[in-house]
């Protein structure tokens, strides 16, 4: 399964964007989120920016990505 964790527009050049996730950066198709802006926060996948997201959609995705990471590392329960 594939995962979309948030990550911030750094800058915007000729279509691209280049995003920061987790402290890592790479660049990102942008044409299909016209209205995005550098310090935006968005979802990208394969290679392309899917949406522009607000503070609070982040905040309830990094809750949730933290639970999904504390189960894989404990585990499966049964």
């Amino acid at each position: 399964m594939c995962m979309s964790r948030p990550g911030r527009i750094v800058q915007l050049l000729d279509g691209m964007a280049k995003v920061e996730t987790n402290g890592r950066r790479a660049w990102f198709n942008a044409l299909m989120v016209p209205e995005a802006r550098p310090g935006d926060w968005v979802l990208t996948h394969t290679g392309i920016v899917l949406s522009v997201i607000g503070q609070a959609d982040v905040d309830e995705l990094d809750t949730l990505m933290a639970e999904i990471d504390r189960a894989a590392a404990g585990g499966l329960a049964g």
